[in-house]
């Protein structure tokens, strides 16, 4: 009995001795997946370092300024566009009865926002625009019930033809009135589709419009070329 004690003893060291390999071990684990976690989260630099594919971006060299014009938000009445500076912004044109573009367009949008947010840190990401070109039936505070409904950061604005025009024309978006027939075939004023452009537009902090996003979209595409384009510009 007496020589017991010292053996229960010499096992528990030997115990000891054999789990520190092994608590080693699962530490190393846990800390590779912990940084293959945050490297999976961030774009590779060998990717970083290739074009963007122009059927995804093109960039505009020039760098044209935004036109400033008068718009409406609600909440806010008249805004300008020269408000517009100090943060990376995504001008998307369409309107709220567009029966099936504008929905998609947006919805992509909403999807490369949530891919963004989960990499880059609030102060970098875009604000979205959803500019009306139907000002006549989009009223400011029909346009943000509308764009809400997609994703609560994004912005509805609308104005004068005039303004509309002057704002998205020198960037090659333009969009035209069909008038539809009512039941008795004659042409109605009031139901309309209007074919729009649905290249998007990317205005940097300075107000100037670094490039073009053209149709088809697709969210993961524009997330990735987005995150090239704001390294590229921080360096």
């Amino acid at each position: 009995m007496v020589n017991q004690k010292p053996e229960t003893e010499n096992n528990s060291g030997a115990n000891s001795v054999k789990n520190t390999p092994v608590k080693k071990v699962l530490f190393l684990v846990l800390l590779l997946a912990v940084v293959l976690t945050a490297v999976n989260q961030l774009i590779p630099s060998s990717d970083l370092n290739k074009p963007i594919n122009p059927k995804t971006y093109i960039e505009l060299p020039d760098r044209k300024a935004l036109p400033v014009v008068t718009l409406e938000q609600a909440g806010k009445g008249k805004v300008s566009t020269a408000t517009l500076k100090g943060k990376w912004h995504m001008l998307l044109f369409g309107y709220t009865f567009c029966p099936d573009v504008c929905p998609v367009e947006l919805s992509t949008l909403h999807k490369m926002m949530g891919d963004l947010r989960k990499q880059l840190p609030a102060e970098q990401l875009p604000k979205i625009v959803f500019v009306s070109v139907d000002p006549e039936r989009d009223s400011a505070e029909m346009l943000e019930k509308y764009v809400k409904h997609f994703d609560a950061d994004f912005i509805g604005l609308t104005g004068k033809q005039t303004d509309l025009t002057r704002l998205a024309m020198p960037f090659g978006i333009s969009w035209m009135k069909q008038l539809n027939t009512d039941t008795i075939g004659k042409k109605n004023n009031k139901n309309y589709l209007l074919s729009h452009a649905t290249t998007i537009i990317l205005v940097n902090p300075d107000t100037k419009v670094a490039g073009l996003f053209p149709a088809p979209h697709t969210a993961n595409e524009m997330a990735v070329a987005y995150q090239k384009i704001i390294q590229k510009e921080a360096n």
